[in-house]
């Protein structure tokens, strides 16, 4: 997904028409038209998560899910619902990133609003690159927005969250180490891989060293690169820094929300749960399963049951923060994308409308 995203970014989907006036020509991001296939696909991707979320239900009735929610003190319960519109605004903080770094014109609530709208979708249908691009191109260019930077936004906003998931993991390795490796350990086959000493030095020192050296570049490369024959602008420091901020509070709000659900614990400490919730949803988005579904509440299980007395209220915690901070949202957001695709039906293939070319997401082939 990162190297999809790197495409994304630096690319797009990419012809090179010739050049006018003695100017480089202009990479253009040319994305197919929605206007006949957005509602077969508005139906496969509901389909798709609809089935997905089977399968993380369908082991529990309405009655045991309904039970497993009264279950939980009813203080948890609101303020983990509290905190889902601050971590879903967090998420769409990176539309809001990716606009002000592309310089595209439309205010921040419009990239804010979009953000919302995607990640409240592809937070429960996985492929976050190919959705999150399909959904809004739904949105974007009613607001003037090329297809180009709509790719640029979509990948931009990948490699913001994998800049976030790198940096919150390997400073929870650093700093609680020892709890946190011991628990991974407990997992089937790779257990001792996490539980190895390198693990817990090597790798997060590693990404940190890369989020480090990304931060000198975007100080020191002022001037363009070239990727594969074509110009590359990187974004300010300032920039590098609000997708820091985005990612590291999308993902502390969303443990948060998890570590509020979970049963009395007396020794998980809460720096050390954010890096187990980090990893684990590192290896779940890597898994082919749409969202992680399954595969997320799998993994949790295996590395928290020991330190609960009950495995049936260790499930409950997991069900109920599945409902608030993925289910609600989805149909939400669902709700919403339905009716933008049913309402109005915008023709994106023909519709590329340029800026004034100085757009640091303008990509130009070298000369």
């Amino acid at each position: 997904m990162a190297i999809l995203a790197m495409a994304f970014f630096l690319e797009g989907a990419l012809r090179s028409p010739a050049g006018e006036n003695g100017y480089p020509p202009t990479v253009t991001f040319r994305l197919p038209s929605l206007s006949k296939l957005s509602p077969i696909f508005t139906i496969v991707v509901f389909g798709f998560a609809i089935y997905a979320i089977y399968l993380e239900l369908h082991k529990y009735s309405f009655g045991q899910i309904r039970d497993a929610v009264l279950a939980i003190p009813g203080w948890h319960v609101a303020i983990a619902a509290g905190l889902v519109i601050p971590g879903l605004i967090a998420l769409a903080g990176y539309d809001l990133v990716a606009a002000r770094h592309c310089r595209i014109g439309i205010g921040w609530w419009r990239p804010l609003a979009t953000g919302l709208l995607g990640y409240s979708i592809t937070n429960t249908t996985g492929h976050g690159v190919l959705v999150g691009a399909m959904l809004r191109l739904r949105v974007y260019p009613r607001w003037g927005v090329s297809g180009r930077d709509v790719g640029m936004i979509v990948g931009f906003g990948v490699l913001t969250y994998y800049m976030g998931l790198s940096f919150v993991s390997s400073g929870a390795l650093l700093l609680e180490g020892a709890e946190l490796t011991r628990l991974l350990s407990k997992l089937p086959k790779v257990g001792p891989v996490f539980a190895h000493e390198w693990f817990r030095y090597v790798i997060p020192s590693a990404l940190l060293g890369a989020i480090a050296f990304w931060f000198v570049l975007t100080m020191v490369r002022r001037r363009p690169f070239m990727f594969r024959g074509h110009e590359v602008r990187l974004p300010g420091p300032g920039i590098g820094l609000l997708q820091l901020t985005a990612s590291v509070a999308d993902l502390a709000i969303a443990s948060t929300v998890l570590y509020v659900l979970l049963p009395p614990h007396h020794d998980l400490g809460w720096l050390a749960f954010v890096g187990i919730f980090s990893v684990v949803q590192f290896v779940a988005l890597m898994s082919a399963v749409p969202g992680g579904i399954g595969v997320f509440t799998a993994i949790m299980l295996v590395v928290l049951a020991p330190r609960f007395p009950s495995e049936a209220d260790l499930v409950a915690s997991l069900i109920t923060f599945r409902v608030l901070y993925y289910l609600v949202p989805f149909l939400i957001g669902g709700l919403v994308f339905l009716v933008l695709t049913f309402t109005r039906r915008t023709k994106v293939g023909s519709e590329d409308p340029e800026s004034d070319g100085k757009s640091p997401c303008r990509v130009h082939t070298g000369t």
